[in-house]
């Protein structure tokens, strides 16, 4: 079948068939273009299929063979620029080795020009010999291979690199790159985001960096400021634990998606950067036909500057006004029994009134932390009970990070006894339950919420090993230790060397140092044994202060209380927001007992604990009756 032959049968001339063929067709009319089109279906006609084989003429024609698995937008952008040039196309798809050799027999017996050949996994290496010995120009794309100009594509490592760097552009230092599963692309994506960290001066851990969907979970997001969600399945998940967790977007964190223009997570619209496979079609085609036309195989590598689509869900990342706390401690269900004195042995008294409620040293210090408007994390360990769910929901309502928290199974949540007799002081007694099952390794997971943190809040409820190992920790991560003994009558001498402020109250100081008559003696001992800061605290008669530059007594304020239960902990919270502000260690003396002073006006300790308006307006009010700094 000629040209010739086809016009006859069409009842047209030999240009108009050519015109229809090339898709010069725009004065042919439609009913005319679709007469020729059926004839050179039914016969399967080419162009220039009768022509010589010594005859060097373009046939105006460039096969693509493509995977099944290729994108949509790279056959669009080939198929465009090729009609934009003047080609034609014929598309060949394949799904195993087989039909890709097959497919390049059928291209070559149409006397395409030129070929563009995506290749699969699966793809033989090398390119057929009656491809290699003809005048057929190729060009691949290959993305399991390095990016070259030979193998145009485009590179992921880039794509990851550049994805990192519009978070890094706004302030953000923890990433984290989500996928769905581990392929050569995702690997060269991850590298990318964790190459630009490293070149500015960011160091992260591949474990940190990245992460599969099967294993993202709230202590993973959470430990970032930002994440990169390279498929649509690694977004959905994040959509969903962002959700689940209460973790607001881009308030929280913020989120990057790939090819993700249009998806919303949490009602937002997600910012993207876009995979360019309709660019690479366009660019292959142009590269194959430059060459087609200039006899030559002289390729050009692609190169793209990719560009986030919008900014919606990225943001600089929440500013620290206020500090970032870490707490290590107890937590309990509190059982407060109002009793007009202590029982005797062999004695038996009216409890006039029960309140359960949460409780614990941890627990209270973290939520002291959190009602001042500073960020606290708790770490502890509680029952996967009803109590335990108690507890979450406390922390919850707080605003405490209960990220470190861990339920286990077999352990019941602690229980406090806390008789609190007329004159409001309390007497305590503790099951420790899940609390003793709190490990180094749980501090370990936890590392990240030691990262940027100002203090670290301990007390000695828990096995001194383990509050040993979180005060290495914070010290690791250069965050002040303020340790609270208690329960005790020995602290390891180690602990007090990793102590930055050493908070005892009197009857705790006794219990460690029996052999020590004076409270002066105590902080002495205490501070020449490791302690930098020591601050006794004596109920109604005050505190007193050792540090290396100064030792001085602060009188208690003139409160009636009501239950001393947490008046420590409120203590230790305010002393430690405080002195983060830049407040002298006296000034943070002053807020914290006027705190803890506050504190003992209700039963109970997560309600009695104060917010910062009240604090500073009462201390502002009482500020004179603890007289000069200078005394």
């Amino acid at each position: 079948m000629t040209i010739r032959e086809i016009a006859e049968m069409a009842n047209v001339s030999v240009s108009t068939v050519s015109k229809v063929i090339n898709k010069k067709d725009d004065s042919i009319s439609a009913e005319t273009r679709e007469r020729i089109l059926g004839i050179v279906k039914m016969y399967h006609y080419s162009p220039y299929m009768d022509r010589q084989t010594d005859e060097l003429r373009p046939s105006l024609i460039i096969g693509v063979l493509i995977g099944e698995s290729a994108d949509y937008g790279l056959l669009t952008g080939i198929v465009k620029r090729a009609r934009v040039r003047g080609y034609s196309t014929i598309v060949c798809t394949f799904s195993s080795g087989d039909e890709e050799t097959q497919n390049f027999q059928i291209l070559a017996a149409h006397h395409v020009d030129g070929i563009i050949w995506n290749k699969e996994l699966f793809s033989g290496k090398a390119v057929p010999k009656d491809i290699l010995q003809s005048q057929i120009k190729l060009c691949t794309l290959n993305r399991e291979e390095k990016v070259s100009a030979t193998n145009t594509n485009f590179s992921y490592f880039d794509l990851g690199y550049a994805a990192a760097g519009s978070l890094i552009n706004q302030g953000h230092k923890n990433i984290g790159c989500l996928y769905s599963k581990n392929g050569i692309t995702e690997s060269d994506f991850a590298d990318g985001i964790g190459r630009c960290l490293y070149d500015h001066k960011l160091f992260s851990d591949d474990g940190s960096i990245r992460c599969m969907v099967s294993d993202c979970d709230s202590l993973w997001l959470q430990a970032h400021t930002g994440i990169v969600c390279f498929d649509t399945p690694s977004l959905n998940r994040f959509a969903a634990m962002a959700e689940k967790f209460n973790i607001r977007v881009p308030e929280d964190i913020s989120v990057l998606g790939i090819d993700s223009d249009g998806i919303k997570v949490m009602g937002v619209q997600v910012s993207s950067i876009t995979k360019p496979f309709e660019e690479i079609g366009e660019f292959t085609a142009d590269n194959l036909i430059n060459a087609i036309e200039a006899c030559n195989t002289q390729y050009t590598e692609f190169h793209k500057e990719y560009k986030v689509s919008r900014m919606d869900s990225i943001v600089p990342p929440k500013k620290r006004e206020y500090g970032h706390f870490v707490v290590v401690g107890s937590t309990n269900i509190d059982t407060l029994l109002s009793v007009d004195k202590q029982p005797e042995p062999g004695e038996t008294i009216t409890i006039r009134h029960r309140v359960d409620m949460p409780g614990g040293k941890g627990l209270n210090q973290a939520v002291g932390i959190a009602k001042l408007g500073a960020s606290a994390a708790l770490i502890s360990s509680i029952g996967n009970d009803y109590d335990g769910r108690q507890i979450f929901e406390c922390l919850k309502s707080n605003s405490v990070c209960a990220d470190g928290v861990t339920a286990r199974n077999d352990i019941p949540t602690g229980h406090a006894y806390i008789y609190i007799q007329k004159n409001a002081e309390s007497n305590i007694s503790i099951l420790d339950g899940a609390n003793a099952a709190l490990t180094t390794e749980d501090i370990d997971k936890c590392e990240y919420l030691f990262e940027n943190a100002d203090y670290c809040l301990l007390q000695t409820e828990l096995k001194q090993s383990v509050v040993l190992h979180a005060a290495k920790m914070a010290h690791k991560h250069k965050v002040k230790v303020i340790l609270k003994p208690c329960a005790v009558s020995s602290l390891i001498p180690e602990l007090l060397q990793n102590t930055d402020v050493l908070v005892p109250n009197i009857k705790e100081a006794e219990a460690l140092l029996p052999q020590f008559p004076s409270v002066e003696d105590k902080a002495k001992y205490f501070k020449r044994h490791g302690a930098k800061t020591v601050i006794i605290t004596m109920g109604d008669k005050g505190c007193f202060l050792l540090d290396a530059e100064r030792k001085r007594y602060f009188p208690a304020i003139g409160i009636t209380p009501v239950d001393t239960t947490g008046a420590a902990d409120a203590f230790v919270a305010a002393l430690a927001f405080y002195l983060f502000l830049g407040k002298s260690v006296e000034e943070a003396i002053k807020y914290a007992t006027c705190a803890g002073g506050l504190s003992t006006t209700r039963h109970g300790v997560p309600g009695s604990l104060v917010d910062r308006e009240t604090l500073e307006l009462y201390y502002f009010e009482h500020k004179d009756d603890f007289g000069s700094d200078n005394e």
